[in-house]
């Protein structure tokens, strides 16, 4: 089983940093296009979306980075490993961004009042049509790549791509509207429309940074931990509760208590959990550390318990309630009554 869960961790470890470095040429490529595109017809709009390129190369020079200490094992220091870097990689590229939009709004501003020239549209048009199309097949990868293989900083890369097309596709516009009515005045106006767009693409990737830096609750990854659980719920299981998980890169850490028969032995219990952990969690995906607590069952419990035959029942099996998120989620209780915890000090 070990075997089997490495193996997979170092595919995806594989797919995360060669998407990462494709994510640096393929900036670095259309980053000199646009510019190229910039001195050919000193539109304003062409410069917002060349300063945004060079967004995309600076933080797919980070995203290289955090890719590869992301992938470094656990160690002493960092109990958790170095996934956490990828959130804080997120972090970064959506600050940039909003960095960009300010000094894209700037220029765009001075296009205003000064005055727009612009000439050789076509061939400009040309060259930002080519390089979008390369942009786009790019985003599309990152973001596949970073669905299969569980990474945050991938999936906020491509996304930012995807966006950095649909710029391109709005400057294209404003290009095209420009030759077509001679209004040169459109052509701030197109650079202010991509700055606003790229201004709340920013605070996307930066609020999402925060939920994963600050281990906010994701309801739908709980959901999805809990239906593991039900869909390989043995007998023996008959109750979770006090789940929670936190993400650090593509290894999400589950920590949650079972109520079970408390008649169990310590060589009963090992098995059992190596049983369910296998089952539910690592039969098909590395991206998990799992850590569950066992809870002895009592009188209480019986009704909901299917373990037969049990020496030690006191009231007959009725119903067991399959696991929800509010009943999962709560916390941890005494065993007799049943009653929450109270904080410790």
């Amino acid at each position: 089983m070990t075997t089997i869960s490495h193996a997979l961790g170092a595919e995806a470890a594989r797919a995360r940093r060669s998407a990462a470095r494709w994510s640096l040429y393929g900036g670095l490529a259309v980053m000199i296009g646009k510019f190229a595109a910039f001195f050919v017809t000193e539109s304003t709009a062409v410069f917002s979306d060349a300063m945004e390129s060079t967004v995309n190369v600076a933080t797919a020079l980070f995203l290289v980075y955090s890719i590869r200490l992301a992938a470094v094992p656990a160690d002493r220091n960092h109990p958790y490993g170095h996934g956490k870097i990828e959130f804080f990689a997120a972090g970064v590229e959506g600050t940039l961004i909003v960095v960009a939009a300010l000094s894209i709004l700037y220029a765009a501003g001075n296009a205003f009042v000064f005055g727009s020239k612009i000439h050789t549209i076509d061939l400009g048009v040309g060259i930002l049509v080519g390089f979008a199309a390369i942009n786009g097949l790019l985003g599309w990868h990152l973001i596949r790549v970073g669905e299969r293989v569980g990474s945050l900083a991938l999936r906020a890369d491509g996304k930012h791509i995807i966006t950095d097309v649909w710029t391109t596709v709005g400057v294209v516009i404003g290009l095209i509207a420009v030759r077509l009515t001679g209004l040169t005045v459109l052509d701030p106006i197109a650079a202010t429309a991509v700055a606003l767009n790229i201004l709340r693409t920013g605070y996307g990737l930066a609020r999402e940074a925060v939920r994963g830096l600050m281990d906010e609750a994701n309801d739908e990854l709980l959901e999805s931990i809990i239906d593991r659980l039900e869909s390989n719920r043995p007998d023996w299981c008959i109750d979770v509760h006090s789940l929670r998980v936190w993400s650090s890169g593509n290894l999400h850490h589950v920590d949650f208590h079972i109520t079970v028969p408390r008649y169990f032995d310590t060589e009963q219990l090992h098995e059992s959990d190596e049983q369910y952990k296998w089952d539910a969690f690592y039969r098909d995906e590395s991206g998990w550390d799992v850590i569950i607590h066992y809870d002895p069952c009592r009188p209480r419990h019986c009704a909901g318990c299917k373990v037969e035959p049990c020496r030690m029942r006191s009231e007959a099996f009725k119903a067991r309630e399959p696991l929800s998120l509010l009943d999962a989620t709560r916390e941890d209780e005494s065993l007799d009554e049943g009653l929450p915890l109270g904080p410790t000090v």
